[in-house]
């Protein structure tokens, strides 16, 4: 098995097949929204808004802490065994409780039928999380992507099937649990590690760890969507508020970057012998360049543009894109430096920079709905957001530092500048010359993501120069990964939680 280090190739794909799993949910909600009843959508849409919630939580609860032990830990050594029967196991106990909680609020809004189904796939979506992390921590990105595209395709395919056949919103729910069945496809190295130990349940470390980090990322989490439910609550039923949540999914473009790049970042940076300076360095990077682009194409988008995927009685509210755009970057950056802080087991200064967000997005929304409702609103939660990041960038300084960002920090900004104005000027003179732009921009920042670019990234971190047909890349990454096989299963006591030797001088400065 060869295990590819790449963060910027693999962030960038993980970022785009993120955005395609976006667009197919988005594109599933229309069908749904256009072919079920009145009556079976509305309860459809409740439905699904339980599950995304148990997807959260369920994402924050299992991958990051499976990844960490399949990282640090040979294949068929007890230690990685151990980690991935204790993730099952939570997966399981979690997955039954979460299937009791929404079955029970289901049956509170709709027939028992309904909540049946929507308490197996409350605990399908947990089952299926635990191959997911293994994947990350083997740094199998790119079936990773194809696994999470797949969930979505399936599900897709199925409410077709569903719509065809009449099945009603408890059908629509059941795609849910047939797009859980691409996760589990995974390599049989997997379950050749399952193993039946439910002692491990008993070990505390097990469950601190566990919940150090699922404490997190679910702040991250509802930080991310607390526009969306906010708004609804405070303006329900109105155009405005609708079209504020509409624009506001959409916004949230740099977040998928963001995921991408932590999802890349936190094995490598738990992975033993790991230059932690250098992978910190390429993740910023690779997150820098993509979240940019992102943002200015979606703050930029003319109406003509942003009309064809919004639909026409929420066109009133395109002038607040921007705003939300800006939002979209702000959490972008809280889920980076948060998972990145995780990653180094800088636990307390990720907990008080999060404490801060919340405050600071909260208080954001709450002020700008004072001010001037949902207008208000999509501009609070752009300051809220923005300073929450920075915030959260001034206490993960010693992080940054490490990360050696270098002189190429200035021209870096100079670029994103002159992108933004120029993409802001064509859209208001030449939306076909926008589209262009946008287009070119976009492509050229996943060649650069891809190594195909022939120069050195933003930040001066060296990339790929393809001599004798390997990269000084790739030379780099197979040491890396001779030892990684060397130090797989050293740490198998005691601690049990392996750091690298930078990531350990990290922590003290930290």
């Amino acid at each position: 098995m060869e295990k590819d280090p790449g963060i910027a190739a693999n962030s960038g794909f993980l970022a785009v097949s993120a955005g395609v799993v976006g667009v197919m949910s988005y594109g599933c909600t229309l069908l749904m929204a256009t072919m079920l009843d009145t009556a079976d959508y509305t309860m459809f849409a409740a439905a699904a808004m339980i599950l995304g919630v148990v997807g959260i939580v369920a994402n924050a609860l299992v991958p990051l802490p499976l990844s960490h032990v399949v990282a640090v830990h040979q294949a068929g050594s007890e230690e990685r065994r151990n980690g991935l029967a204790f993730s099952v196991f939570v997966s399981c106990l979690a997955g039954v409780a979460a299937a009791v909680i929404s079955g029970s609020v289901t049956l509170a809004l709709a027939d028992p039928v309904l909540a049946a189904v929507v308490a197996l796939a409350a605990f399908v979506i947990f089952v299926a999380n635990a191959p997911a992390g293994w994947l990350q921590g083997e740094l199998r990105f790119t079936w990773y992507a194809l696994s999470t595209v797949g969930e979505v395709l399936l599900r897709l395919i199925f409410s077709v099937v569903v719509i065809a056949m009449a099945w009603g919103a408890g059908g629509a729910v059941l795609g849910f649990v047939v797009g859980c069945l691409a996760p589990l496809i995974v390599p049989w190295s997997f379950y050749r590690d399952l193993r039946w130990r439910p002692r491990v349940v008993l070990e505390k470390w097990r469950w601190a760890e566990t919940s150090d980090i699922a404490s997190v990322l679910g702040v991250v989490s509802v930080l991310v969507g607390v526009d969306v439910v906010v708004v609804g609550f405070l303006d329900s039923g109105s155009a405005d508020a609708a079209g504020f949540q509409a624009l506001a999914t959409i916004a949230k473009g740099p977040v998928y970057v963001a995921a991408g790049t932590a999802l890349v970042a936190f094995p490598l940076l738990r992975t033993p012998g790991a230059n932690a300076g250098q992978v910190l360095g390429a993740a910023f990077a690779s997150f820098g360049q993509l979240a940019v682009v992102a943002f200015a194409i979606i703050a930029t988008a003319p109406p003509l543009m942003a009309g064809f995927i919004v639909p026409q009685k929420y066109h009133g509210s395109l002038g607040l894109l921007p705003w939300l755009a800006a939002s979209g970057l702000g959490y972008a950056v809280l889920m980076v430096l948060s998972t990145v802080l995780l990653a180094v087991r800088a636990y307390r200064r990720c907990q008080i920079g999060l404490a801060c967000a919340c405050l600071l997005v909260v208080g954001g929304l709450w002020v700008g709905w004072q001010v001037n409702a949902v207008t208000g609103m999509a501009v609070g939660s752009a300051v809220g957001a923005l300073t929450a990041g920075v915030v959260l960038a001034l206490l993960a300084r010693p992080v940054l530092v490490a990360a050696h960002p270098g002189r190429g920090a200035g021209p870096f900004l100079v670029l994103a500048i002159a992108l933004i104005v120029a993409l802001a000027v064509a859209a208001d003179l030449q939306p076909l010359a926008w589209l262009a732009l946008a287009t070119v921009s976009g492509l050229l920042v996943l060649a650069h993501q891809r190594g195909l670019l022939p120069h050195g990234n933003d930040f001066k971190i060296r990339r790929r120069r393809h001599v004798g047909g390997r990269s000084a890349g790739t030379r780099a990454g197979g040491s890396r990964r001779r030892g990684f096989k060397r130090g797989g299963d050293r740490h198998s006591h005691g601690d049990h939680s392996p750091w690298p030797p930078n990531a350990r001088r990290m922590e003290r400065q930290l």
